[in-house]
């Protein structure tokens, strides 16, 4: 699977070049093939092979809260969201918490292309409408971000 790389506050310029090239590692390494109900095996296929880069599991917000988020590494926290367009707004409200908290420097988030995003189902997120989205909210997310739309 390829990618196209979209920064939000200079997030380009805050996270490493060498932790991009490991998202992107990970993004090249997916096989599974975007289909409804292929979701899952993406997400799968693209977290195992960011353990072996030396990511974390789910890392939570707050240490009283259940909520997480997807990985972090070297004070970059990563979400990546392949459900519902929803879900997509708290990831953005995680991280900036986790921002403002001083527990992460910059955000990387992978979501799927809007085209990729139709081959997997109804209503899910996509880097089209979050680009757009973030220039809207940027005086309320202004994490350091760089968006990785799966293609």
């Amino acid at each position: 699977m390829n990618c196209v790389l979209h920064s939000h506050c200079a997030g380009d310029k805050a996270i490493p070049k060498s932790t991009q090239k490991e998202i992107e590692a990970a993004i090249k390494a997916i096989t599974v093939k975007p289909a409804p109900k292929a979701a899952p095996k993406i997400r799968d296929a693209f977290l195992a092979h960011l353990k072996s880069s030396g990511w974390s599991g789910e890392v939570a917000v707050s240490m009283d809260s259940d909520m997480t988020i997807t990985s972090m590494k070297d004070n970059v926290g990563l979400c990546m969201q392949t459900g519902n367009m929803a879900r997509m707004y708290a990831d953005m409200i995680k991280l900036q918490t986790m921002y403002l908290d001083n527990a992460i420097k910059s955000a990387a988030i992978v979501v799927p292309s809007q085209p990729m995003a139709a081959l997997l189902g109804d209503n899910i997120a996509q880097s089209t409408r979050l680009e757009r989205e973030l220039a809207i909210f940027r005086k309320a997310y202004h994490v350091p971000t760089l968006i990785f739309a799966l293609e």
